[in-house]
């Protein structure tokens, strides 16, 4: 386990036992469990074991220096059936995060003191210390820039243009052609990309690639691309408007219904290249802060065939709900990763 893993859950294991008066010791570095994980992304760093009145219990711990709504989606998806085994260690858990995590059933200890273990017959909810700022902390950062973040979700979503031209990839990222040659070779630089028999290309690990696309997108893509909010005269315009006669695709909860028939959608996302006016005039939109309907800009360049052209690649879809942090969308996340990302995302 890194060293930066190391003192973060040593802090958060003293502060449990400060808050508490329990024992609490780790007792192994890595465990069998952490094949679960990979090895850059493991599901489990280490074992630790709390005595309570009752006896020992022993919690599989996922050491994260920091978490967000994309972190929480992951932590949900990644653990499971044997999510009561598991524990997050972190920095700290800002208070809206924390509800996500006990709606989660997700259990959690960080190093201000607050924790949720909901073990039977063991329950213990610590809320309301503050962060404590440690000097020189690092800010966690993606790995890929805003054009760089574009060029892999092009990647990711067409295969066809792993071995395209640059020019071509490019166009279909909407980067510049020197920005593209650069994010190529910072692919392969870091193990994302391969090259074999001369002009061939195969992107490889890209479950992983995801994760990390993720949470750059989230950061860095999806809080500029909002267009403006607005509300519309047809109470259930998702199920009514022909969107591809506009030259639009839908996303967010309506992708995600249209996918899963599961979540009816209470925010109707509408991704677009064409000029607001157009889109607002044809659905009779008007701006409103605080409208259920959301107009973003289509930051690609290629056709969605499959599996519903209508809808933004499935991708997209699943980063945009985990982005919310609300669990009915992080449910729904997760039937759309296993029922269209999990066998898209190859990892050799």
């Amino acid at each position: 386990m890194p060293r930066q893993k190391e003192e973060i859950l040593d802090q958060a294991i003293a502060a449990f036992k400060r808050e508490t008066n329990l024992t609490a010791e780790r007792i192994f570095a890595r465990t069998q469990q952490a094949t679960l994980g990979s090895q850059e992304d493991p599901l489990v760093d280490a074992t630790l074991r709390i005595h309570f009145p009752a006896g020992p219990v022993e919690f599989w711990v996922e050491v994260k220096p920091a978490i967000n709504n994309i972190a929480v989606a992951q932590i949900a998806h990644r653990s499971g059936a044997d999510r009561a085994k598991h524990l997050l260690a972190t920095r700290y858990v800002y208070p809206q995060l924390a509800g996500a995590l006990r709606e989660l059933h997700i259990q959690f200890i960080d190093t201000a003191g607050n924790a949720f273990i909901e073990g039977p017959p063991v329950f213990i909810q610590i809320e309301g210390h503050r962060r404590r700022v440690v000097a020189g902390e690092a800010r966690e950062e993606g790995i890929l820039g805003r054009a760089g973040l574009r060029l892999a979700f092009a990647l990711m979503c067409r295969r066809e243009l792993w071995t395209a031209t640059y020019r071509d990839i490019a166009k279909a990222a909407r980067v510049a052609l020197g920005t593209a040659a650069g994010v190529m070779k910072d692919l392969k630089a870091q193990g994302y990309l391969v090259e074999y028999d001369g002009q061939q290309r195969r992107l490889i690990r890209q479950k992983e690639l995801f994760r990390r696309w993720m949470t750059a997108y989230a950061e860095k893509v999806r809080p500029r691309n909002v267009m403006g909010r607005y509300k519309g005269t047809r109470p259930e315009l998702w199920r009514e408007a022909d969107i591809q006669q506009l030259d639009a695709q839908w996303g967010g909860e309506v992708a995600a219904y249209r996918l899963t028939h599961y979540l009816k959608p209470e925010v109707t996302t509408i991704y677009t290249r064409r000029p607001n006016n157009d889109l607002i005039l044809d659905l009779k939109l008007r701006q409103d802060k605080e409208g259920d309907i959301e107009l973003r800009e289509r930051f690609w360049d290629f056709q969605t065939i499959e599996p519903d052209p209508t809808v933004v690649p499935p991708l997209l879809v699943y980063a945009d709900l985990v982005a919310t942090g609300d669990p009915r969308n992080i449910e729904t996340a997760k039937m759309i990763y296993d029922g269209y990302l999990d066998r898209q995302l190859t990892e050799a």
